[in-house]
């Protein structure tokens, strides 16, 4: 009994111990659990550093010495420090009563090199990558800028361009890049094929679309250049033409370029279908405002019953009525046509119904992307100013104004919402280009005045000093004659759409 009971006394002293470290075990987990959700520190120390200051680093992370911390309060920590694009590590640890940040600073980039190019001069290649001086280096910047050296290269016909990148260490975490460019040989368009069409022959097409086929004049033209972006932008040209001359159901059903490596040269296949021709069939106007009548709009219609359908048309009808409706007091209304389409006799009658939009305001205009051109040049364009009233219909009007002066590569224009709900801002993101030109030319006359050879050359601008003036200087001679030239236009006299100019010229010839 006693060994009965010494075994059932040391059982229970078990037992005993066992309830007694449970919920022992459970404080203690409870604490830890507490410790870490609501934890204080009484300092911040910063290592790894460079350049950044350690209290620029304390500012980005909101845990202060002092005032309880929790595990999400660090990852946002992380994350701002992330956030900033100085470091390439970030880490953060309790170590006792110290809030520990250690960090890896990125290299910063000293200068970017290029090599071999000559096709393309520095300041267009810096303007195509990431990597700046006195910027940030990061081996993802650097490979898509690798990329996008060689997308400017594809620009100008050099596909097989090469590029590789070298990396000088400077030492104090500054390092030079090098690109080492072998710019290949240029590629070349050899034939644009077009499949599916009856109604315009190939080399009707081929004058519709900016791609041209290699020439003897290409070198100068520099048009045969085989670019993914023209190309589409060539399907579009087709369609608008199709669309204008009757031909509705107009698709491209494909547009691919294949490029032969053996000759370094491009055939461009086109495909598309046609579609019937369609002509005007009923066209009407409806309001749905009382106060606009709609037979007294009907003169301003430029799409007739029986003529060809032209989408053209269609959209300036839009903006014709629209400019009426607005010019009665209603800048709100909203022009939209409505086409019923008939198969059996393909005719398509166009309901244009005026509808009072949504009233809606210009807060303000911001242009991006205009380095060089001035923001009134782009700005005049519009029939709209800061707090007019919003009309999409003219907004599409003064983009397709500042595609034709031919000063940008793109122009895109959107909305934003403004800082009240019946406001809006518009937003004009252009892309500019080269607007100057250089030519020589050289002759060769068997009579008149200038009998003998001759040459000449010519240097032009479009957007003259951003301003969107233009100007040419031209000088030629031959045996017994000088001309010389200058011409100076002014697309916007006096504030006005109004293109004034003067032409000042000398012409000097020798008679025997």
């Amino acid at each position: 009994m006693k060994a009965a009971s010494k075994f059932l006394s040391a059982a229970s002293a078990v037992a005993l111990s066992a309830a007694l470290v449970v919920p022992g075990a459970l404080a203690v987990q409870f604490v830890a659990t507490s410790a870490a959700e609501a934890a204080v520190v009484s300092r911040v120390e910063v290592s790894g550093n460079q350049r950044v200051d350690a209290d620029t680093i304390r500012n980005y992370v909101t845990i202060k010495p002092g005032k309880p911390f929790s595990s999400s309060d660090i990852d946002d920590a992380v994350k701002a420090l992330f956030g900033t694009g100085l470091f390439s590590d970030v880490q953060i640890n309790q170590v006792g009563s110290s809030l520990v940040i250690k960090v890896s600073e990125y290299q910063v980039v000293n200068q970017v090199l290029f090599q071999g190019n000559k096709k393309l001069k520095d300041n267009a290649l810096a303007a195509a990558v990431q990597l700046k001086p006195r910027g940030t280096f990061s081996q993802q910047a650097l490979e898509a800028d690798v990329e996008a050296v060689k997308a400017a290269y594809r620009r100008i016909g050099r596909d097989d361009a090469a590029v590789t990148t070298q990396i000088m260490d400077l030492g104090d975490n500054r390092v030079n890049v090098v690109f080492n460019i072998n710019e290949g040989g240029r590629t070349q368009i050899a034939a644009i094929n077009f499949v599916g069409n009856s109604a315009y022959s190939s080399r009707r097409l081929s004058d519709v679309i900016s791609t041209k086929r290699s020439s003897i004049l290409s070198f100068v033209l520099r048009d045969d250049v085989y670019d993914e972006d023209k190309l589409r932008a060539d399907q579009e040209l087709l369609r608008r033409f199709y669309y204008n001359h009757g031909y509705a159901d107009f698709q491209v059903i494909s547009a691919v370029g294949e490029l032969d490596e053996t000759t370094n040269k491009y055939t461009v296949t086109i495909t598309v279908q046609e579609g019937e021709r369609y002509t005007f069939g009923d066209v009407s106007v409806e309001s749905t405002i009382p106060e606009v009548d709609a037979a007294s709009l009907q003169s301003v219609v430029e799409t007739h019953k029986g003529d060809v359908y032209n989408a053209e048309n269609v959209e300036d009808t839009i903006i014709a009525l629209t400019e009426r409706v607005a010019g009665s007091g209603y800048p709100f209304a909203q022009v939209t046509p409505r086409g019923d389409r008939n198969f059996e006799d393909r005719t398509i009658s166009v309901v244009y119904t005026i509808d009072q939009g949504t009233k809606a305001y210009v807060e303000r205009i911001e242009i991006r992307g205009n380095d060089r051109t001035r923001d009134y040049v782009i700005r005049r364009e519009f029939d709209v100013s800061e707090g007019d009233a919003f009309n999409q219909v003219l907004i599409q009007r003064a983009k397709k104004r500042l595609e034709a002066l031919d000063y940008f590569e793109k122009v895109e224009v959107s909305t934003v919402p403004g800082s009240e709900p019946d406001q809006v801002v518009l937003v004009v993101d252009v892309v500019e280009k080269s607007t100057g030109e250089f030519s020589v030319g050289a002759g060769y006359s068997s009579g008149g005045d200038t009998e003998g050879p001759s040459v000449e050359g010519s240097i032009s601008e479009r957007n003259f000093l951003g301003r969107g003036q233009f100007i040419k200087l031209s000088a030629g001679g031959g045996k017994n004659s000088r001309d010389y030239s200058f011409s100076f236009t002014e697309p916007y006299f006096l504030g006005r759409r109004i293109a004034a100019g003067f032409d000042i010229f000398n012409r000097t010839r020798e008679y025997d």
